[in-house]
């Protein structure tokens, strides 16, 4: 009777960020179905602009206006327009809207068919991934399925005579995938359209230019015919490609590619036909270098997947073997082996059958079995606010009109359609267009020369000078540990004499730490043992251990205060109750930390480390490396500067960090050749803290090069209105204006984007030091 009493009290809605004119509402009885119908329903409640609802995470984004309305009325609606738990109703009424098909990138060798396929939010839900890679696998002919986070797509090679594609496909849109609003579809480093589109128009210039060096060498002076014409089209299409809105516009509605092609390849045609070669130099330097940085960008992820080797499927549901020295590409549950793995916060933890492994630990001892599990779901959100508006976004967005007000004002005044036509040409942003593009093209080249991987699935994440780069825990920052103390137990014991036994124990051992005791005073040691927390071996026929200080051991607690945050290690030989001495050992710091903070300092990108595990680790790494410590969620840590307009940057080297990098501006994911897996959606994969601060330095130079762009642009802009007012400047004429700046902006970019090689001892971790397993083999 009790039991029937009690009722279930339905939880309320909530909200978890409210922002004047725009609050994001957590729906917590919603079933997730009929989401159409509730943001049709919600835009109807007075006051409100618009309403998105996302059906995975049950959150509610609402912008209204706040002069019609407030935060508390807009919740009160949102509960009486929630749709019951469980109701199915809302979404019934509905029609089924057909999947889009996937995006495919196709190759085929014979018989031997291999697809890439993309499944926008598959990084973020890794259920998912395994579902979709047991189904295809029960397909007949199927030779390997491999799900990849990283560029969000399925990998499947295949017998093409036994299935085909088409098969795939629909296996792959019959299933119900989250319907994610505003999801993009994510590119793929070996995408040929870029360099199809970049080679043809590098080609096409080239051969417009011997065209009109043939003509020159062959004594013809006159224009061709048509050439009036031609240049009339090359200056609407330099019009129509010379404002954002325009541009970007014809870029999302035929792809980024397929205009570029189209409009690039007529521009070239009537420059060549119209005799520009200022025209044709612009285009031909523009695309000659997007191609070669897509060459670049092409051997660099070529390159990456060569360093996988024959690395195994990193999805939930899968059983690996990771090697010591290896990172758990997952979370997961170690099935066999015993040995330490190194957490997020820098320090060891024991590994044993049973034990959780995290994300991203690198392992030692072994070798291990380890099933993996993956994370929570989540969704991609974008971010609520924009980035505060740079010099090139204010002076793109005053030119628009500025330059329509000057064209209809020359019309007035002079009754010339001619003369308003070539006002447009020479009032136009489309210097700082070309330069900002070749700035970013630069970018992406330059950190391709620093070692560092450009993914690219997110096109619109170029490299920029962040505002904050965040670091995602003490580990990123560190190297293995270092000896931060000795201490002899007792009157007797040398401390050198006992750090050279400490040394000889774990050398033969092969204890983690091994590497923190200096091998010069090594003393030999034989038939070492280590069992993933002590380390045993024999020194002059007796026998020695060294591991962690027991509470039996009577460390006293002075000692253990000065130490916090930093393991204490107990040397002791068998039969004695006591140690013969402590050693505290410490995460010991990159050797490319200090490079980073100097070159972040210089730049102004502050820079922070979010604290995980040990609080007192964690505060001693961020004193040490002279960086601020903060604590709390990622995501909510990159929400709260991007709510104040800044360019947030993340950097980890985690899976978990998914949500952070669907989050923040720019992820960078700290991936060595040794441990290349990295399963999760960055935009760059950098193999140390080197290549980190290179990214940090070619930002600053990136935001350099834009701005000297925008200054070469609007002097332009200044000479053609005057000129345009005191003379008549024909099409031809008022072109050239911005050719020859576009041209030196092109100039600028090469001069502050050069170079950026690192030395060679620099990237020899981009190598895995174990060549024998080293294989051609293909990831999604």
């Amino acid at each position: 009777a009790m039991s029937a009493a009690v009722q279930t009290v339905p939880e309320e809605p909530r909200v978890l960020r409210a922002l004047p004119g725009r609050v994001r509402v957590h729906l917590p009885e919603w079933s997730g179905q009929g989401e159409h119908a509730l943001e049709a329903r919600l835009r109807q409640i007075p006051g409100v602009r618009s309403a998105q609802a996302n059906p995975l995470t049950r959150n509610v984004l609402i912008g209204f206006d706040p002069a019609a309305t407030d935060q508390q009325r807009v919740l009160d609606a949102v509960r009486a327009a929630e749709p019951p738990a469980g109701d199915a109703r809302a979404g019934a009424t509905r029609p089924a809207l057909p999947s889009a098909r996937p995006s495919v990138l196709r190759e085929r060798r014979d018989h031997r068919g291999r697809a890439r396929i993309a499944v926008p939010g598959l990084e973020g839900n890794p259920a998912l991934a395994r579902q979709l890679v047991e189904r295809l696998q029960q397909q007949p002919g199927v030779r390997r399925v491999a799900a990849s986070a990283l560029t969000s797509r399925l990998l499947v090679e295949y017998d093409s005579h036994q299935t085909d594609l088409e098969d795939f496909l629909a296996e792959i849109t019959g299933m119900e995938l989250p319907d994610l609003p505003g999801q993009d579809q994510p590119s793929h480093p070996l995408d040929p359209a870029p360099l199809i589109q970049s080679a043809t128009r590098t080609v096409g210039a080239g051969l417009g230019l011997g065209l009109l060096a043939s003509r020159r060498l062959l004594g013809v002076t006159s224009p061709p015919a048509g050439g009036a014409t031609a240049a009339q089209v090359a200056g609407i299409i330099g019009i129509v490609q010379g404002f954002p809105i325009t541009r970007n516009g014809l870029r999302r509605l035929l792809g980024r590619d397929t205009a570029d092609i189209l409009f690039q390849g007529a521009a070239i045609v009537s420059l060549a036909l119209s005799g520009s070669p200022l025209g044709l130099s612009v285009t031909g330097a523009e695309a000659l270098r997007l191609l070669t940085e897509v060459v670049a960008r092409r051997r660099a992820w070529k390159r990456y997947e060569e360093r996988l080797g024959d690395a195994a499927a990193a999805h939930p549901g899968a059983v690996i073997r990771l090697e010591a020295g290896e990172r758990c590409p997952l979370a997961g549950q170690v099935i066999e082996g015993t040995g330490t793995a190194i957490g997020r916060d820098g320090r060891l933890a024991p590994l044993a059958p049973g034990s959780d492994i995290g994300a991203g630990s690198r392992v030692h001892g072994g070798p291990f079995v380890v099933g993996l599990q993956g994370g929570a779901p989540f969704a991609p959100e974008q971010r609520d606010v924009p980035a505060t508006p740079s010099l090139y976004d204010r002076y793109v967005q005053a030119l628009g009109p500025a330059s329509l007000a000057y064209a209809v004002l020359t019309a007035v005044v002079t009754r010339s359609f001619g003369r308003a036509f070539a006002a447009l040409l020479l009032v136009t942003p489309r210097t700082s267009v070309i330069a900002t593009e070749g700035a970013n093209t630069g970018a992406s080249a330059r950190v391709l020369r620093a070692g560092v991987t450009v993914v690219g699935t997110r096109p619109h994440r170029v490299v920029r000078r962040p505002d904050l780069l965040l670091i995602d825990g003490p580990r990123v920052l560190t190297e293995g540990h270092e000896i931060a103390g000795t201490l002899p137990v007792g009157e007797e014991g040398d401390p050198a004499e006992l750090l050279g036994y400490a040394a000889g124990v774990a050398a033969a051992a092969g204890a983690p730490w091994g590497g923190a005791f200096p091998a010069g005073d090594r003393v030999e040691a034989s038939d070492g043992t280590f069992d993933g927390r002590v380390a045993a071996a024999t020194i002059g026929g007796e026998r020695y251990t060294l591991g962690p200080a027991t509470d039996h051991d009577a460390v006293p607690a002075a000692l253990r205060l000065r130490h916090r945050g930093e393991t204490l290690l107990a040397l002791r030989r068998a039969g004695e109750p006591r140690p013969r001495a402590l050693f505290a050992l410490r995460p010991r710091l990159a050797r490319d930390v200090a490079d980073l903070v100097a070159t972040a300092r210089r730049r102004g990108v502050a820079l922070a480390l979010i604290r995980h595990g040990d609080a007192a680790t964690a505060q001693a790494v961020a004193r040490r490396a002279g960086m601020q410590l903060l604590d709390g969620d990622p995501v909510a840590l990159i929400r709260a500067r991007q709510d104040e307009g800044a360019l947030v940057a993340f950097l980890s080297d985690s899976a978990a960090s998914g949500a952070a990098f669907a989050a923040c501006d720019l992820a960078i994911g700290l991936s060595s050749g040794r441990s290349g897996r990295f399963p999760a959606r960055a935009d760059l994969l950098a193999p140390d803290l080197g290549a980190v601060a290179a990214v940090v330095e070619t930002g600053a130079r990136r935001e350099a090069a834009v701005r000297d762009g925008v200054l070469l642009s609007l002097a332009a802009n200044v000479a053609g209105a005057v000129w345009g007012f005191r003379g008549a400047p024909g099409v031809e004429a008022a072109s050239r204006f911005v050719y020859v700046t576009a041209l030196g902006a092109l100039a600028d970019n090469w001069l502050r984007l050069r170079g950026g090689e690192r030395p060679r001892d620099a990237l020899t971790r981009l190598a895995d030091p174990r060549p024998e397993r080293w294989g051609r083999r293909d990831v999604a």
